[in-house]
């Protein structure tokens, strides 16, 4: 591959990040009505399926099953985030691995809950109530407390950031940014154990906090520098021929 073709490749991958984020957002939040989710501590089985499966279920389904597939995207996208941080012998870091692996699982689980939610859609008016809501939540669950699998992919990439003085492409201020947003996941845990307040399942800090977070402290900045570095590739490689 020559490094025209190379540079064209990692913009694109690059480009995978802001068109998952924005899919996303149109597939699991509107069309999937998860933003904010029904409160399911909360709920009775009846309810939920009342006010939420049973009142919405084809925008459910057809939502759900886009979010399954718009939500690989991140995986290129954190592939090729890891491929940034590399040792002074050019290989990929440990903690670069740390982000590798942590970005794989978490595209994982972006694709994997919202097929789940789509097949508990699918049969809200032939299953048991019970056996709706359990799976629902177990799925919550599974999305959400979790959580350690996105922080170890931040904390990862935060350490390398701090750490590494020599590497130009990212604000030591970014690597702090990504290391906050892994620890504010933490209250993540309580949802089992609450019906009410900020950290429900679509309470304050539980939801709209956490993915905010997500999205403007660590997300939206590292997408920058990345998308930044491989225009800035383009430029470096087409000096020389000029000149």
């Amino acid at each position: 591959m020559d490094k025209e073709t190379k540079r064209m490749v990692e913009l694109c991958l690059a480009w995978c990040g802001p068109l998952f984020v924005l899919t996303y957002i149109i597939f699991f939040g509107i069309l999937g009505h998860y933003i904010p989710p029904p409160n399911m501590m909360g709920m009775t089985p009846e309810q939920l399926i009342a006010e939420h499966y049973g009142k919405y279920q084809n925008e459910i389904i057809i939502g759900m099953i886009g979010a399954a597939v718009v939500g690989l995207l991140y995986l290129p996208w954190s592939l090729l985030l890891a491929s940034m941080l590399r040792d002074e012998n050019g290989s990929i870091s440990v903690l670069g691995l740390m982000e590798a692996a942590g970005g794989t699982l978490t595209a994982w689980l972006l694709a994997f809950c919202p097929a789940m939610w789509a097949a508990v859609a699918l049969f809200a008016h032939t299953v048991d109530p019970n056996t709706l809501k359990f799976i629902h939540v177990l799925t919550w669950f599974i999305f959400d407390c979790t959580y350690m699998i996105t922080t170890v992919q931040l904390t990862g990439l935060g350490l390398y950031v701090v750490l590494n003085r020599k590497q130009t492409i990212f604000p030591a201020w970014t690597g702090w940014a990504a290391i906050a947003t892994g620890i504010i996941f933490i209250p993540l845990s309580l949802i089992p154990f609450v019906t009410e307040g900020s950290f429900t399942v679509a309470g304050t800090w539980n939801f709209w906090i956490v993915f905010s977070a997500w999205l403007f402290v660590f997300f939206s900045p590292f997408s920058y520098f990345m998308l930044k570095e491989c225009m800035r590739h383009g430029e470096k490689e087409t000096v020389p021929v000029a000149a």
